[in-house]
């Protein structure tokens, strides 16, 4: 489109010389003034010619054209070629651009599209910062539309305008002299804008109507604006300088007729510009009262004003105020203003605030007196007129009040306008009347008055009327009320019978006009009191009709035997809403009614519906202080006939309705027989009696109805109830326990036997069942410090020192124990000497578990090793009696549970006397000591009876890590003084120390595991340096104790072990080990001294590293071949010897390795005695000589390894394969229970058996049964040597079945292991989390199949395929892998947020999975398993899907397997094929090779065989859901045969792959093998010397003299060429094209 270049529009203001504000550099003088608006789209484009940068031209440019997302980006770029030219390089901008944006600024800030305007005011701003002081001639042109920015509708386009400004603008005095000095160019912008219409503002050829009606708007409303907030800002001395600008824009009539454009805000604006100028410039308001009339009036209330009436309004109550005669000479309008008025009103707020009608109700009390209406029929049609306003389907709701306000205040005016007293009572009757009288009985004809049931607007009604100056409206107002009585009670009379279908509705309906009636009735008694206080008179005209009403609906009850239960609730009504009405004198007729309501009617009216109501009413009347005798009088009367019917139906509510009230309570207690009623019914009640609710028993102990003996009979009644007979919780009981507790908690507190009684129990039923929101409230309420302190210190050392299966808890007992402390006067974390555990008992139970006889196996683990054979048991019966709680738990453990939740909540020991600390400290070392081993052995009849329940075993566990924890930070906390001396901690550890040492001296149980606690403080000691290194020997002086005796032993063994190597330079501990190495020469087996020898001496070795041993080698030496010559007689060796032996020459052999001699052979035979020896007793007593000979074996293998001596590295090599079987026996060794001793045995077999060469194992057989073990190491051991054995059987397991053309068989062994598959419904979920070791076994030997598969041929893989799908194995292994994973519920293991990658879904590693959790190690088994499934036997697993019955498993398998495993599956498979295709072998000479291209993107395989020059192709594609869905075969170039023998290919191909597990190698095997077979034999046609004519066919027409071979086609050309039917080579004839039987071929073709 071309643009008609236009003249620039002429400045009317004058330019002022400068522009700057005191103090402030913001801008120097304008320089220019500005040359119009320049909105228009004909506005002149900017001269670009000068600008440098061409990219800027461009964007220039693009700002001119149409489009909003071109302009947007321009605006983008420019604003980025500004930031890059900032002030600094080279002074910003350049000038030609400021002058073309000069130009274009105002047009680009009044666009459409928001983001334009925003992005202009932004480069505006930009500009402003690059070009600084060469801006300020710009300003004064672009001034205006910046301005105009900030009063944007939108709050981005405003915010980027004002903060472009604010960043000069800094204070309110800055923004006034900026708008100062700005006003001409403001005035002038303002008056040119107002000039546009929506034709110069927007090429009407391609903008819509709206979209120019948009931008009008927003030009005419920022002009408003610009001026209205000038004359805001400005004083009246700066507004007169420029007066004649501004009397050229008022003088447009845009700016008048702005009132009536469709635009909220650009109404508004007009509004407040209108208003400020009749503050500031009346005077121009004045001269222009026509203009302002007409526009005003009889336009503004013409037109819509939806959004702006509340301004319009206001705006217009001014005007009136201030020129009245704009509604009357002023005005010149065709309709009158009154009418005009009168259809404003009709449209109501227009969905503007409720202030409207304020405003409104002000405007029509300003109007002129001769605008109002005088005769009856207009004051009806004005009335009628706001009644539509009011009632408009548009009107907010919350407008109801101030519109009904504005209409009865306007009906107030009217009354006193109207001079007939008829017309007066006439016009209250219809227009006032009504809003009442709907209210009270709502009909359909009268919706019209509905006022949304506000009682300010009915009050309001009431009051215009009842307080009226002329009398004949007040009688109008009683015979109004009047008139409502009688039809009220009418209704009430005429309701139908109880057996009519509608009686039910219909009372409710007169109830609910009842409460209206008195709700009403009681406001306005409530403003005739307060009237009444004040002196002033506000009528109480309804009071006489509702006594009336009431007295009347009692004659109703009374007639219709008080069936009508709408009207009883319309008494009740009466005393609730409107209580100020029975003050007075004529109520005792209603009073006589309420006395004798069951005197007078026996239980009958208990059973109806009316009864609630009545009895409620007694009880509001009771809230009456008047009438509280007449009360008492009543209600007295109502309970003393209620108890001679109190077995009657409906007496129970009634009871229950006439004691909730305070003042009933105190009634209650005076009445005995009420109170023998009342426990009985409260007990009935608590037992859960049928029909009875709690109602009662709460109104009971909510107002007091009972005396305090009868509420302590009722409490002793309830706890004795608080179990049922089987001890579990009656709850029924304990709620109403918990209700006395919190209405009255004294009842529970004051009584100690009652109180101490209640606790017991509660504590004990909440620990043995889920306690209850109503159990711990009442436990709370009741153990409040206050008042129960010392009951609860003496609950608590009763339950901590005794144990029998009814004992509390100890969480239960601790959390006592901490509200006692709580309350206690003490410090925060000093524990008092009240809540410490009896240390007599204590130590007098723990005595009871020190008697019992030691578990062998302990030796293995402990690190006092052999000391564990020395003691011997001192309990004279081999059970003695140890008392325990329900849970199995002795009295020292639940003692040790209790000390340590003090300490692990960091509590000290502080404040109690030092030996107490003492002996709590040596209690808590033992009892942790002795749990330890028990968790170690998994014994019974120890610190827990037994530790098989998932609760006893993580107590146990949860004790010694938190007890271990407890001593060893007090440990830490000692000093570094053995001799004691230092801080309290110190003192307290070297006691304790001392007395364990002296205690350790008894070769006893106790004694050894005194030595025990030693050893392990000794240890924290040293960890954190703790122990002076210097002073060792002067503590082994003083202590004597390294010496080779019965009473030393154990204190000798505990400090070495305790010390370690911070001892190793004592000279004290070298002579004593020297010593021992001397005595042990002279030694024998049958000695008594000799184990003591052994045990001390393995606890010095420990003490030195291995090649700092301070024995002489020689001597060493002698003491080896003096250990070792008992080995030629090892059967005289029990396993304590064989232990320690074991034990002392895997720490001593090292030392010698470079001797030789023949001990290193008898000790390898020693050790393969002692794993293939008959074992005569139980397992445990032999796990320690197992575990020292596997370390011993151990050493042995580190000094083969380091190839130091040839006797070792031969003795080794010579036996392996008896050490092979010797360890395999070991694995067969029976294992009934699993205890950590015998996993740490395992663990070390399982590191030498995984090393055992495949030709060492002679039969497979017996390791698969140790698959079936409890152990998880022997399962491992096993299944490490088969995984290793099964592939490497199936080359011969393959060839045997093709030679002997039989069926591969995966090990009956293997296959028996599969039988017993795992159900989840035989396991809970803590179970399995655990992985079960029969789960394992199953999953392990499922693994070991895949194993044949992976290296079996095809035709063995087939064969064990069948197997298994005769035998039906897979079904059950695929249902417990969905059941496990959640498929079964719909909800499958996701692998991406549990961190399962796609190796861990190809490889399971067994080692890798001991490092997880048990739980995710079955998890990744399980997907493992599945993607083996998916990968080797496909089919099956698709036949299991069909058969499987449940949808919804189906679903989830099937979305799961195709998200996560199909991908592998098929790269798997697409990875197969490139491998096989790319280590084909040479085809021979007469054949070709198959050319494969794989496509992983597409997922297909494409194969070719050539045959002259041409290829016959198939595709195979894979599908993403495979293997779920099948591969798809397709030709793409058939080649050689027909049609139909080219089909039969493809389906033979496409069925290969199916039968064959999905393999497509075998396919593409079979698709090549039918293409060679085809081709055997077949020559070239001798006319095109080609074997494939051009129809794709072989030579298929033989000569029956040469026998050569033709093609059908070219024999049929060459006949029509030659015009005779010869052969082309003999030229003897030829029959013509018939039929060729195939019995004439020499040659059949070949199919698989």
């Amino acid at each position: 489109m071309s643009r008609k270049p236009t003249k620039p529009r002429a400045s009317s203001g004058k330019t002022p010389a400068s522009f700057s504000s005191p103090g402030s550099n913001s801008f120097g003088a304008f320089s220019t003034a500005s040359k119009g608006a320049g909105l228009s789209y004909l506005a002149e484009p900017p001269d670009l010619s000068s600008i440098s940068d061409s990219n800027v031209v461009v964007a220039l440019k693009n700002l001119q054209k149409k489009d909003a997302t071109t302009k947007s980006k321009a605006l983008e770029e420019l604003v980025a070629y500004v930031q890059a030219h900032p002030f600094e390089q080279g002074g910003g901008t350049e000038e030609p651009v400021l002058e073309a944006w000069d130009q274009l600024y105002p047009r680009i800030s009044i666009e459409n599209s928001r983001r334009v305007r925003e992005l202009s005011h932004h480069l505006q701003f930009e500009l402003m910062k690059s070009a600084r002081k060469r801006m300020e001639r710009h300003l004064p042109k672009i001034v205006a539309s910046w301005l105009a920015g900030t009063f944007d509708r939108d709050k981005a386009v405003s915010r980027a305008a004002t903060e472009g400004l604010s960043s000069f603008l800094t204070t309110p005095e800055k923004v006034v002299h900026f708008w100062r000095r700005c006003q001409p160019q403001i005035l002038e912008y303002a008056s040119e804008a107002i000039k546009e219409t929506t034709e110069t503002l927007s090429d009407t050829r391609s903008t819509n109507a709206d979209d120019a009606e948009t931008k009008y708007h927003r030009v005419l409303g920022s002009s408003l604006a610009l001026v209205l907030n000038l004359i805001q800002k400005l004083d009246l001395s700066d507004l007169q300088k420029y007066q004649e600008n501004y009397d050229q824009f008022f003088v447009k009539d845009s700016v008048w007729k702005s009132i009536s454009v469709n635009d909220v805000v650009v109404r508004r604006l007009f509004c407040q510009l209108l208003s400020i100028c009749l503050k500031k410039r009346p005077d121009r308001v004045e001269e222009n009262l026509p203009r302002v009339s007409n526009t005003f009036i009889a336009e503004g209330l013409k037109c819509t004003q939806t959004g702006s009436t509340v301004e319009y309004v206001q705006v217009l109550t001014e005007l009136t105020e201030k020129y009245p005669t704009i509604w009357t000479s002023d005005y010149h309008g065709k309709k009158s203003p009154s009418s005009r008025l009168k259809g404003f009103i009709e449209k109501g707020s227009q969905s503007s605030p409720v202030k409207f009608w304020d405003f409104l109700d002000y405007l029509l009390s300003v109007i002129p007196e001769d605008m109002l209406p005088k005769n009856l029929d207009s004051v009806q049609g004005y009335l009628n007129s706001m009644r539509s306003g009011v009632n408009n389907r548009d009107e907010p709701r919350g407008n109801a009040l101030g519109g009904w306000f504005a209409y009865l205040n306007s009906a107030g005016r009217y009354i006193m306008s109207v001079d007939s007293d008829n017309d007066r009572v006439k016009l209250v009757q219809e227009n006032i009347f009504p809003l009442t009288e709907h209210y009270l009985y709502p009909t359909p004809a009268t919706s019209t008055w509905a006022c949304g049931g506000q009682y300010p607007i009915l009050q309001k009604a009431y009051m215009t009327t009842a307080t009226s100056q002329f009398d004949e409206v007040v009688e109008a107002t009683k015979a109004e009320w009047s008139q409502w009585k009688n039809a009220f009670i009418t209704r009430i009379r005429d309701s139908p019978p109880e057996t009519s279908a509608e009686h039910e509705n219909y009372q409710k309906s007169v109830a609910d006009e009842g409460a209206r009636w008195f709700a009403l009735t009681g406001m306005i008694s409530a403003g005739h009191e307060k009237a009444s206080k004040t002196k002033s008179t506000t009528p109480n005209i309804p009071a006489k009709y509702s006594l009336e009403l009431l007295r009347d609906i009692f004659q109703v009850l009374e007639t219709r035997k008080w069936k009508p239960f709408g009207a009883a609730a319309v008494v009740e009504t009466a005393f609730k809403l409107s209580p100020r009405l029975f003050p007075s004198d004529d109520t005792t007729e209603i009073f006589d009614h309420l006395k004798n309501l069951l005197s007078g009617n026996g239980g009958d009216l208990l059973q109806l519906p009316s009864a609630a109501y009545l009895f409620s009413s007694i009880n509001l009347l009771g809230e009456i202080p008047e009438q509280r005798q007449v009360y008492e009088e009543v209600w007295n009367a109502n309970v003393m006939a209620l108890l001679k019917h109190i077995e009657a139906p409906g007496a129970f509510s009634a009871l229950t309705t006439l004691i909730s009230t305070e003042h009933a309570g105190n009634l209650a207690q005076n009445i005995q027989d009420l109170q023998r009623e009342l426990i009985r019914k409260c007990i009935l009640c608590a037992v859960g009696a049928a029909g009875l609710s709690w109602d009662l028993f709460k109104a009971v102990f909510t107002c007091g109805a009972l005396t305090d003996i009868s509420a302590r009979q009722l409490v002793k009644e309830l706890g004795n109830r608080i179990a049922n007979v089987v001890g579990e919780p009656n709850q029924d009981v304990i709620k109403g326990l918990r209700i006395i507790a919190e209405e009255q908690p004294d009842l529970l507190l004051q009584d100690e036997v009652i109180h101490m009684s209640l606790m017991t129990k509660l504590l004990a039923v909440s620990e043995q069942f889920d306690a209850t929101s109503d159990i711990t409230t009442l436990t709370s309420l009741m153990s409040t410090p206050s008042k129960s302190t010392s009951r609860l210190l003496g609950l608590v050392q009763q339950s901590i020192s005794d144990a029998n299966p009814s004992s509390l808890a100890i969480d239960t007992i601790y959390q006592q124990a901490r509200k006692v402390h709580l309350s206690m006067d003490t410090r925060i974390l000093e524990m008092p000497v009240d809540l410490i555990p009896d240390t007599v008992v204590w130590k007098g139970e723990l005595a009871l578990l020190l008697q019992q006889k030691l578990h062998p196996s302990l030796a293995a683990t402990s690190t006092l090793g052999g000391a564990y054979f020395l003691p011997t048991s001192t309990s004279p019966t081999p059970n003695p009696s140890v008392r325990r709680d329900r849970d199995g738990c002795s009295i020292p453990g639940r003692m040790a549970i209790y000390i340590t939740k003090f300490l692990s909540a960091n509590y000290q020991l502080d404040a109690l006397p030092h030996l107490k600390q003492v002996e709590i400290v040596m209690c808590l070392c033992l009892t942790t000591e002795l749990v330890t081993d028990q968790l170690t052995a998994m014994s019974e009849n120890g610190v827990w009876n037994s530790l098989s329940s998932g609760i006893a075993l993580l107590d146990a566990e949860d004790l010694a890590s938190s007890a271990r924890k407890a001593i060893n930070k007090m440990a830490q906390m000692a000093g570094a003084n053995p001799d004691g001396l230092g801080t309290s901690n110190t003192q307290l550890m070297h006691n304790v120390v001392r007395a364990f040492v002296e205690e350790a001296r008894s070769l006893t149980p106790r004694g050894l595991y005194c030595a025990r606690a030693t050893s392990e403080l000794l240890q924290v000691l040293v960890e954190h340096q703790f122990f002076p290194l210097n002073s060792e020997n002067h503590w082994f002086e003083e202590l004597d104790i390294l010496k080779n005796g019965p009473t030393t032993v154990l204190p000798a063994a505990a400090v070495l072990t305790g010390l370690g190597e911070s001892v190793s330079y004592s000279s004290l501990v070298n002579t004593f080990y020297n010593r021992l190495v001397s005595d042990l020469i002279g030694l024998r087996p049958d000695q008594e001294k000799t184990l003591t020898t052994l045990v001390l001496l393995n606890a010095c070795v420990q003490v030195y590293p291995e090649q700092k041993n301070p024995v002489a080698n020689n001597r060493l030496l002698r003491a080896v071949l003096h250990v070792v010559s008992w080995l030629d007689t090892p059967e005289d060796l029990d396993y304590r010897f064989a232990a320690e032996v074991c034990r002392f020459l895997a720490r001593i052999l090292p030392c010698i390795q470079y001797v030789y001699g023949s001990h290193w052979e008898r000790t390898v035979e020693y050790c393969i005695y002692l794993w293939t020896k008959p074992m005569s007793q139980p397992l445990d007593y032999y796990l320690p000589e197992i575990h020292a000979s596997l370390r011993l074996f151990n050493s042995l293998k580190c000094i083969e390894k380091d190839k130091a001596n040839e006797d070792i590295v031969d003795i080794l090599e010579d036996s392996a394969e008896r050490i092979s079987a010797a360890l395999i026996e070991l694995l067969k060794l029976r294992r009934e229970e699993i205890s950590q001793p015998l996993e740490i045995v395992d663990s070390l077999l399982l590191r030498q058996v995984e090393k055992i060469p495949l030709d060492h194992v002679r039969h497979y057989s017996e390791l698969f049964g140790l698959m079936a073990s409890n152990s998880r190491k022997v399962q491992t051991a096993a299944f490490t040597i088969l995984h290793r054995a099964v592939p490497a059987a199936q080359e011969k397991i393959s060839v045997d079945a093709l030679l002997e053309k039989k069926d591969a068989q995966l090990p009956g062994e293997l296959l028996s292991l599969l039988l017993e598959a795992p159900i989840l419904e035989n396991y809970s979920d803590e179970l399995l989390e655990c992985f079960p070791a029969p789960i394992r076994s199953y999953l392990l030997s499922w693994l070991l199949v895949f194993d044949s598969f992976k290296a079996a041929a095809y035709k063995a893989r087939s064969d064990y395929a069948m197997s298994l799908k005769t035998a039906n194995y897979v079904g059950p292994l695929v249902e417990f892998i969905f059941d496990i994973l959640g498929h079964s519920a719909a909800r499958p293991l996701n692998l991406e947020k549990d961190g399962f990658t796609e190796d861990q879904i190809r490889e399971y590693d067994v080692k890798l999975a001991e490092a997880e959790t048990e739980e995710r190690s079955m998890q990744w088994l399980l997907i493992h398993l599945y993607y083996l499934v998916l990968k080797f036997i496909p089919g099956i697993f698709k036949a299991w899907c069909i058969d499987c019955r449940s949808k919804q498993t189906k679903i989830a398998v099937a979305s799961w397997t195709t998200k996560y495993f199909s991908p592998i599956i098929i790269s798997d498979a697409l990875k197969d094929v490139s491998s096989w295709s790319a280590t084909q072998a040479r085809p021979a000479e007469d054949e070709k090779e198959l050319v494969v291209k794989v496509s992983n993107t597409t997922r297909e395989v494409t194969a070719g065989y050539e045959i002259d020059d041409q290829q016959a192709l198939i595709s195979i594609r894979i599908p993403q859901e495979y293997p779920l869905e099948g591969v798809s075969v397709t030709g793409i170039n058939r080649v050689a045969v027909n049609e139909r023998k080219w089909q039969s290919w493809i389906t033979t191909t496409q069925g290969v792959i199916t039968l064959s597990g999905g393999s497509i190698i075998d396919g593409l095997t079979t698709f090549r093998r039918n293409i060679v077979g085809a081709m055997k034999g077949q020559s070239e046609c001798a006319i095109c010397y080609s074997i494939i004519s051009t129809d794709r066919k072989m030579p298929d027409k033989r000569c029956p003299t040469c026998k050569n071979f033709f093609h059908r086609i070219c024999l049929y050309k060459w006949f029509q060429s030659s015009n005779q039917n010869t052969c082309p080579l003999c030229r003897n004839q030829i029959d013509y094209l018939g039929a060729d039987p195939k019995g004439r071929r020499p040659h059949e073709d070949r199919e698989v």
